[in-house]
């Protein structure tokens, strides 16, 4: 039996030897190689539940086929919130195992941090009400002449956080300093006092040169990052998706 490689957007088996999905051109991760005979016969079943924070009934949507979508015009119908796109994201088998992409755009999805992460550039977090985005801090330019810009002592900060607000603008900014950033609501090197959906110590997050680790403290809501890709599920897995939230329930078949 030849293993073969599935391609974690469209699913497509290429052999293992590939480097590029031979059907869509992504690039194929290492990792997902199953043995042919399993593509079909151990795949779990998967149910996806929408979350009402509100105590109210949830709804619960099985997966009966290779593919199901979720938005405001998919198979799970997301048709009360406009921060959705008609279309937002799909589960899908790669192989045995599920796996998630954000095909529409805009707002994203995001899933809740369970062990620390690494937020690249241009990476986003959710925590509470507050959307924020890592950006790299530029280097002092020359002002006029030649001459230095007078201002504030530089701590030699490398990465900001930028608020982003409801309409696309941007909100505060948050220069972050060498190590540990704490961010949270009554306590923290950043706060959000206002928001009542931000734990009083909420995530850590670690400068380490020009990278950023990130961490949930123990929250009650979580900490969620943007999903850059294709990846994989595991079984409790949260999503967020606009105003909603998804849980993704998984049980193995039993042989």
């Amino acid at each position: 039996m030849d293993a073969v490689e599935y391609c974690p957007r469209c699913d497509t088996e290429n052999s293992r030897d590939a480097t590029v999905c031979r059907a869509c051109g992504s690039a194929l991760r290492s990792g997902t190689m199953v043995m042919a005979v399993a593509h079909v016969s151990s795949r779990p079943q998967v149910s996806i539940r929408v979350v009402r924070a509100d105590g109210g009934p949830e709804s619960l949507v099985r997966m009966q086929r290779d593919t199901l979508t979720c938005g405001q015009q998919a198979d799970i119908a997301l048709n009360d919130d406009p921060f959705i796109m008609p279309v937002q994201c799909r589960f899908f088998f790669s192989g045995a195992r599920l796996a998630v992409e954000d095909v529409g755009g805009a707002n994203g999805v995001f899933v809740r941090l369970r062990q620390e992460r690494e937020l690249p550039a241009g990476g986003e977090l959710r925590l509470g009400r507050q959307r924020l985005v890592l950006e790299p801090i530029p280097t002092a330019a020359l002002g006029p002449g030649g001459t230095q810009v007078w201002g504030s002592p530089d701590p030699g900060y490398r990465l900001r956080l930028i608020q982003l607000l409801e309409g696309g603008l941007r909100g505060a900014a948050f220069p972050l300093k060498d190590g540990d950033n704490l961010l949270g609501r009554e306590q923290g090197d950043i706060a959000f006092p206002t928001d009542g959906f931000v734990s009083g110590r909420h995530a850590l997050l670690q400068v380490r040169g020009d990278r950023l680790m990130v961490r949930d403290v123990g929250s009650s809501n979580g900490t969620f990052i943007r999903l850059a890709g294709p990846t994989f599920v595991d079984n409790g897995d949260h999503f967020l998706i606009g105003r909603q939230l998804l849980r993704v329930e998984i049980q193995p078949v039993v042989a």
